[in-house]
C-alpha cells in the first residue's frame, strides 16, 4: 500500500519553525468580480498562457501576468528574468543576472515593486527594488499593472509590479514540490547549485491554509569590465610639449585637438553569492464573512567577492597648455601623455544583504454589503560590508599611449624610444634626466610601490512601516456598483554609514613589528604575483593570500596612519533620509450599461522629506598631514521639503462580446526621486585645482607648479573653476504624470490571443541627471557651507564649469503602442510575441539644453519573441529579447553657448546605454507524471552591456564609457512533485 506524503505534518513543522505569514487574498463577496477563481492545474505552456490571460482579464486595471506554473517555462534565475517576456517589460542586469525591470521603456526608477500589495524595502541608493533575491518557486503569480486605480500605490509612472506569494486557497489542494538545479557559467567555468521546495496545505476543514517555500543557492559568477571614470568628463588634448633651448618645456599647443578619455580602468570580478529565501503564508478563514492572514518573506545573500583593477589615470597629464601631451593623432584619435600613474588594486569584499517583510491583516464582510480590510506591514533591508579590504600598488611618471573607441579603450605604457618614434619630437623630451614626468619604468616590478591600504566596514538600512485601511460599500443599484474609501500612512527611514581607512602604509607606526616594517616599504616584486588569465590585464597583481597578509598587517597601522581615526571617506558618503507620507482616496464603480462599467476616483498624497549629508573635498597632492590635510568634511545644513498633490483617474471597461474587451483610462501618478538623487551631499573628489591669488590665471593641481606653498600660504589660494563638483539635490520634487491608455483585447479562441494598446504620458517636473554643467556655487539648489573651509578660499559666487547634478526638468511626454500576439496550434507549435514602440520628448532647463530632446531612461523599442513546440510531456522553445538604446545622462549645451565651440556646447557628452539583443533556449521533459527535467541556455549570443558617450568628430564618434561582459550560462534541473 502506497504511503501518502505527509503534507499536513510538514506544514505544521514549517509553521512552528519559521513563524507565521499569509497572503492577502481577496475574500468571498457577492460582487461578480470577486467570485471564486477556478483553479487550473497548469502542465504546459499552452494552459499556463490561458491562465495568465484569464487573470489579466479579471483585473480592474490593465495588466500583464505571469502565472505561477508558467515561471518554470522560461529562463527563471529569478523573478526579474521571469517578467522579461511580458509586453513592454525589459531587464536591467548586474553581473549577467536580471535584477530590475523597466516597463514600457521607462527605467526601474519609474517602477514600484510590492509583495502582496505592500512596498518592499531596498538598501541601495536608488528606490528601485532588486528582484534577483526572489525566486519564482516562492510565488503564486506576478502582476505588472500598467494603469493604476486610486486604491493602489501611485508612486509609479511606469507601472507597478506586484509579487503574489504562494497560497493554499489559490492552489486548492495539498501539494509539495522539490527542485534541484545546477548552473554553469562559461566565463567563470564554475558550477552554481540550487535547491528549493514549496508546498501548500489546507487544515481543519479548510479553515486554515498554509503556503510555504524555501530555497538556497550558491551562485558563482565571473564578469569582465572596463570603464571610464564615473564623474570626470572627457578631456581635450593637443600637443603642448617640446625640447627648447636645452630643456623640456610646455610650448604653444599645435596640431589637431581631440576629445579623449580621462581615465581607463580594467576590472575583473569573481563573485560567490550564497542566497537563501523563505516564505510562509498563513491564512485563517473561520467563516465565509471573514479572513485573516499573517505573511512573512525572508531573503538573504552573502557575498564573497574578489575585484581586480588596472587603472590608467590619463587625467594625471595636465590639460592643454600644461606641457604633458606629447602627441595627438587627429585621424585615429590616439594620444600620448606623460606623468601618468598606473595603479593595480586587489579588493576583497564580504557582505550580507537581508530583506525581511512581515504583514498582518484581515478582511471582514459586515452585513451583506460592507467590506472592511486592513493591514500593517513592515519591510526592512540591511546591507553590510564586513572587513572590506584592498591593497594598491602604483608606478608613477609613465608615458602612455591612449585611444578611445566605441567598444573599447586602449591604454599602453610605451618606452622613451617608442614615444619619440610615435610623436616625432626630439628624443630628449623622453629622457628621465631632462623630464621628471617620464621617469617611470614598468619593466621592473620593484618599481610598483605598495602605496595604499584600504579598509572598510559599512552598513545601509532601509525601513518602511505602512498601515492601510479600506472600506467598501456595495449597492443594489442599476447604476452604482460600489463606493470605496481608504487611506495609507507610511514612514520610511533610509541610512548609510561606514567606517573607512585609506592610508599610505609608511604613515603608520609598526611598533617595531619586523613584518610590518618590511611591508611599509615593500613593492610588488616582494610578493607572489600573477597576471590574471582573463580580463586583458597587462601587469601582475599579488595573489589573494598575499593581499590578506598585507591588509592584516595594515589593520594594526590604520589608527596611527590616519592620525587617530577613520579618514574623511568614512563620512563623505554618510547620509540619513526620513520620508513620511500619507494618502487618502475615494472611488466608485458605475455600471453604465450591462457590458460597460466605469471606475473613477481621486487619491491625495502628502510627502515630507528630509536629508542630512556632507560637503567633502579630497586631494592627495595638497597634503600637509594632520590638521592641515586638504581632505575635508563639513556637515551640510539639514535639508527639508514638503509637497502634496491630488491624483484623479477614470477607467472604462467595455465588453461588447465574450471575445472582445476594450479598456480606456485617464489616470495620474507620480515618481519620487531616488535617494541618491535627493540626498544632501557635495563632493570635490578629483585632484582639486587651486589658483594663485596673485595671478588667478595660474591654476594647477600640483603644488610644485604653484610655488609649493605651505599650509598657511595656501589659505589665500582660490578654488579654480575647472574643478568637477558632484552634488545632490534635496529640493527635487516628485515627477507627476497624466496618463492616457486605451487597449483592445481579442480572445477569438482559447488558442489565440491578440492585443493592441496605445498610451500617452504627459510628465511634469521630470527628473534627469545633468553632467558637466556650468553654474555659480550660490545658484545651486543646495546651500554649501564654503565659509567653514579655511584651508583655501571658495568664493560664494565662484563659477564651476563641470557640475554633475540631478534636476527637475520642465515637461516631458511619452507616446507608445504595445502589440501582443500569442497563438497555439494543434500540431504543438506555438508563438508568443509582443513589441512596444515609444516616442518621447523632454524640455530641460535652458542652462542645460536649449532644444527639446529625448527623455532620459527610456527605450524607443522593446520586443520579445518565443517560438516553440510542445506535446503532453515535452516542450522546447527559443526566446529572443530586444531593447533599443537608452539616453542615460545629459551634458550641458546652454542656450547662450556657441554651438560650434565644443567647450561651451557639450552635447557630445551625452551618455547612452547601447541597444541589446539576447537569445535563450529552454527545453523541458516530463520523465514521469511526477518527475520532470529542464535545460536552459542563457545569452547564447554572448551579448555585452555597453554604455557609451555620444562624442563628435573630435572624439571620432562614440566612445565607450562602460563595457561589461558576462558570457553565456546554462542551467540543468529536476523537479519532483508529490501530488
Amino acid at each position: 500500500m502506497a504511503t501518502k506524503f505527509p503534507y499536513k505534518a510538514l506544514s505544521a513543522c514549517i509553521f512552528l519553525a519559521m513563524g507565521v505569514n499569509a497572503k492577502d487574498n481577496e475574500p468571498e463577496s457577492k460582487d461578480k468580480k470577486e467570485q471564486d477563481v477556478e483553479v487550473i492545474e497548469v502542465k504546459g505552456v499552452r494552459l499556463a498562457d490561458l491562465k495568465a490571460r484569464g487573470m489579466e482579464r479579471d483585473n480592474d486595471a490593465y495588466s500583464s501576468v505571469v502565472a505561477t506554473d508558467d515561471l518554470g517555462n522560461f529562463v527563471d534565475q529569478n523573478v526579474a528574468e521571469s517578467l522579461r517576456r511580458l509586453p513592454g517589460v525589459t531587464l536591467e542586469r548586474n553581473e549577467g543576472e536580471g535584477t530590475h525591470v523597466a516597463i514600457r521603456g521607462l527605467g526601474p526608477n519609474f517602477v514600484s515593486v510590492s509583495m502582496n500589495g505592500s512596498e518592499l524595502a531596498g538598501a541601495g541608493d536608488d528606490r528601485k527594488v532588486g528582484l534577483d533575491g526572489i525566486t519564482g518557486d516562492s510565488l503564486g503569480a506576478i502582476e505588472v499593472f500598467k494603469t493604476l486605480t486610486p486604491e493602489m500605490n501611485l508612486n509609479s509612472i511606469g507601472g507597478l509590479v506586484n509579487v503574489k506569494a504562494i497560497s493554499a486557497y489559490d492552489k486548492g489542494k495539498d501539494s509539495f514540490k522539490l527542485k534541484l538545479q545546477n548552473s554553469y557559467q562559461n566565463l567563470s567555468q564554475q558550477h552554481s547549485p540550487k535547491f528549493t521546495f514549496d508546498g501548500t496545505s489546507l487544515l481543519l476543514d479548510d479553515t486554515i491554509g498554509i503556503g510555504y517555500s524555501a530555497g538556497i543557492e550558491n551562485r558563482k559568477t565571473h564578469v569582465e569590465e572596463f570603464r571610464q571614470h564615473d564623474t570626470a568628463a572627457m578631456t581635450f588634448r593637443q600637443t603642448d610639449v617640446g625640447y627648447v633651448d636645452g630643456s623640456v618645456t610646455s610650448v604653444t599647443p599645435f596640431g589637431a585637438t581631440i576629445i579623449a578619455p580621462s581615465q581607463f580602468e580594467k576590472r575583473l570580478e569573481d563573485a560567490e553569492r550564497e542566497r537563501a529565501t523563505a516564505n510562509i503564508n498563513l491564512e485563517f478563514r473561520p467563516t465565509d464573512l471573514s479572513q485573516y492572514y499573517i505573511r512573512a518573506n525572508y531573503s538573504s545573500y552573502a557575498d564573497n567577492d574578489i575585484a581586480l583593477r588596472e587603472k590608467f589615470d590619463f587625467a594625471d597629464a595636465d590639460p592643454i597648455g600644461g606641457g604633458e601631451t606629447a602627441y595627438v593623432n587627429g585621424t585615429t584619435k590616439e594620444f600620448l601623455v606623460t606623468d601618468i600613474d598606473l595603479q593595480n588594486q586587489y579588493f576583497i569584499q564580504e557582505g550580507d544583504n537581508v530583506t525581511t517583510t512581515v504583514s498582518i491583516g484581515g478582511k471582514n464582510l459586515l452585513g451583506e454589503a460592507t467590506t472592511i480590510d486592513y493591514e500593517y506591514a513592515f519591510s526592512e533591508s540591511v546591507s553590510e560590508i564586513k572587513d572590506g579590504r584592498r591593497a594598491q600598488f602604483r608606478e608613477r611618471d609613465l608615458i602612455v599611449l591612449g585611444q578611445g573607441l566605441r567598444d573599447h579603450i586602449n591604454a599602453r605604457v610605451v618606452s622613451p624610444e617608442e614615444a619619440a618614434s610615435i610623436s616625432g619630437l626630439d628624443a630628449a623630451v623622453f629622457v628621465g634626466g631632462n623630464n621628471a614626468d617620464v621617469q617611470g619604468d614598468v619593466s621592473q616590478l620593484s618599481n610598483f610601490d605598495l602605496d595604499n591600504i584600504f579598509l572598510e566596514d559599512s552598513e545601509r538600512t532601509d525601513e518602511i512601516e505602512n498601515f492601510k485601511l479600506n472600506i467598501k460599500q456595495e449597492f443594489d443599484s442599476e447604476f452604482v456598483n460600489y463606493v470605496k474609501v481608504g487611506g495609507t500612512s507610511s514612514s520610511r527611514s533610509h541610512k548609510r554609514g561606514k567606517d573607512r581607512w585609506s592610508f599610505i602604509p609608511a604613515d603608520g607606526d609598526c611598533n617595531e613589528n619586523a613584518a610590518c616594517i618590511a611591508m611599509q616599504t615593500s613593492t610588488l616584486d616582494d610578493y607572489i604575483n600573477e597576471i590574471p588569465s582573463t580580463g586583458n590585464f597587462s601587469y601582475p597583481l599579488p595573489i589573494r593570500s598575499e593581499v590578506e597578509n598585507i591588509t592584516a598587517l595594515g589593520t594594526a597601522l590604520a589608527y596611527s596612519a590616519t592620525a587617530g581615526g577613520t579618514t574623511f571617506e568614512s563620512t563623505r558618503d554618510d547620509y540619513s533620509i526620513s520620508e513620511d507620507a500619507y494618502a487618502i482616496y475615494a472611488m466608485t464603480e458605475l455600471q453604465l450599461a450591462d457590458d460597460m462599467s466605469l471606475i473613477t476616483g481621486v487619491r491625495y498624497v502628502h510627502t515630507e522629506f528630509s536629508s542630512t549629508g556632507y560637503l567633502s573635498i579630497n586631494n592627495d597632492k595638497f597634503n600637509f598631514g594632520g590638521d592641515n590635510s586638504l581632505d575635508i568634511n563639513v556637515a551640510l545644513p539639514d535639508a527639508k521639503i514638503t509637497y502634496s498633490e491630488y491624483y484623479p483617474s477614470a477607467h472604462l471597461r467595455y465588453e461588447p462580446t465574450e471575445q472582445v474587451l476594450i479598456r480606456g483610462s485617464i489616470w495620474t501618478s507620480y515618481t519620487r526621486p531616488s535617494f541618491n538623487q535627493a540626498r544632501a551631499f557635495a563632493q570635490l573628489d578629483s585632484r582639486i585645482v587651486l589658483c594663485d591669488p596673485h595671478d588667478l590665471t595660474n591654476c594647477n593641481d600640483n603644488p610644485g607648479d604653484l610655488g609649493s606653498p605651505n599650509a598657511i600660504e595656501l589659505q589665500g589660494y582660490v578654488l579654480g573653476s575647472e574643478n568637477a563638483l558632484k552634488v545632490g539635490n534635496p529640493n527635487l520634487v516628485a515627477m507627476s504624470s497624466t496618463n492616457f491608455d486605451s487597449s483592445i483585447s481579442w480572445y477569438p479562441t482559447k488558442d489565440l490571443f491578440l492585443e493592441a494598446s496605445i498610451f500617452y504620458k504627459n510628465i511634469d517636473n521630470f527628473i534627469y541627471d545633468a553632467v558637466g554643467i556650468k553654474d555659480r556655487i550660490n545658484n545651486l539648489p543646495l546651500s554649501l557651507p564654503v565659509d567653514h573651509i579655511s584651508a583655501f578660499a571658495i568664493p560664494q559666487d565662484l563659477v564651476l564649469n563641470d557640475i554633475n547634478i540631478t534636476l527637475n526638468g520642465d515637461k516631458a511626454s511619452v507616446m507608445g503602442i504595445e502589440l501582443s500576439y500569442n497563438q497555439f496550434f494543434e500540431s504543438g507549435f506555438f508563438i508568443q510575441s509582443n513589441t512596444t514602440f515609444l516616442d518621447s520628448e523632454a524640455q530641460v532647463d535652458e542652462k542645460i539644453r536649449a532644444e527639446k530632446m529625448k527623455m532620459p531612461s527610456q527605450a524607443d523599442i522593446t520586443a520579445n519573441l518565443a517560438i516553440g513546440w510542445e506535446n503532453k510531456g515535452f516542450s522546447a522553445r527559443v526566446i529572443g529579447n530586444y531593447r533599443s538604446e537608452i539616453l542615460d545622462a545629459i551634458s550641458a549645451c546652454p542656450s547662450d553657448a556657441d554651438l560650434s565651440d565644443p567647450t561651451e556646447c557639450r552635447a557630445w557628452g551625452d551618455r547612452y546605454i547601447d541597444a541589446i539583443s539576447t537569445v535563450d533556449f529552454k527545453v523541458k521533459y516530463d520523465i514521469s507524471k511526477n518527475l520532470s527535467m529542464y535545460f536552459d541556455a542563457i545569452n547564447l549570443t554572448e551579448e555585452v552591456d555597453l554604455r557609451y558617450i555620444e562624442g563628435n568628430e573630435m572624439s571620432g564618434g562614440n566612445v565607450a564609457f562602460k563595457h561589461e561582459f558576462y558570457g553565456s550560462s546554462y542551467q540543468l534541473g529536476l523537479t519532483y512533485k508529490f501530488y
